[in-house]
């Protein structure tokens, strides 16, 4: 198992924070220590110009590691995370170079700026595994892009192409893939270059208004994802995705799944 210091990369250049997700084999899919090292790196990076959150290769973040202990901690960590995004000084720009699913969704939809590349998608799977969504993501979905397609992505758990979460006000900006890069530099070089106590001050006037929201949303969700962690559907869902094979709730209800 790969340590929080090699899951999470961090730079510092040209007065910008870099903070990638480094765990390419997986899908940076994180684990609890994973969740805790962002939050550092993002706590650490508060006299910066800008912050990016990114990912290593072909994903930004798939989730929480279901091959690790998933447990309430993992929500507290997720939670403290999404808070400290919005109540950190400097711009928060989340560069989704991939699939961002889970808590990778959560992440991603909590940052101040969110630019996608065409190919990402985003993805609500917590249904499946007896979960509820978590990481703020029943404020941020709800939030951006109303209650019908908040309900649409927690109950439905299909992929919402980044073009279509353009549309519904969850992202800023799509770019063809090989584009992103260029175009987060233009961004970052944009905010460096403004009046910083200006740059300051838009965030904290854009994010005061919600921050309480966030921070009951994610509590609620820690409430709830505690005890359903600790429950039979969580293990029985678990125990189907190791094993790569699907659970069929209906069955087990009616007592035909071992």
């Amino acid at each position: 198992m790969a340590s929080a210091e090699t899951e999470i990369l961090a730079e510092f250049r040209n007065g910008v924070a870099w903070l990638r997700i480094n765990g390419p084999d997986r899908l940076n899919a994180l684990s609890t220590a994973a969740l805790r090292a962002l939050a550092d790196g993002l706590d650490a990076a508060r006299d910066a110009d800008a912050v990016v959150l990114t990912g290593t290769g072909r994903a930004f973040c798939t989730g929480a590691d279901l091959g690790t202990d998933v447990t309430a901690e993992t929500v507290d960590a997720a939670g403290a995370l999404v808070n400290l995004i919005a109540e950190v000084p400097v711009p928060v720009v989340a560069a989704v170079n991939g699939p961002a699913a889970g808590v990778g969704a959560s992440i991603a939809l909590a940052c101040d700026l969110v630019l996608a590349a065409e190919s990402a998608f985003f993805l609500l799977p917590f249904l499946p595994l007896g979960l509820v969504p978590d990481g703020g993501a029943t404020h941020s979905v709800l939030a951006g892009a109303g209650r019908a397609r908040a309900a649409r992505m927690a109950f439905g758990g299909e992929r919402i192409p980044a073009a279509l979460a353009a549309e519904w006000g969850l992202v800023g900006e799509v770019v063809p893939d090989a584009d992103l890069p260029g175009r987060v530099d233009q961004l970052l070089d944009r905010l460096a270059s403004a009046p910083r106590t200006a740059v300051r001050e838009t965030k904290r006037l854009l994010r005061e208004a919600e921050a309480p929201a966030l921070r009951a949303a994610a509590q609620r969700e820690l409430d709830v994802q505690s005890e359903l962690l600790a429950g039979p559907e969580y293990a029985l869902a678990r125990e189907g995705f190791l094993n790569k094979k699907p659970v069929d709730f209906r069955a087990a209800r009616a007592g035909r799944v071992p």
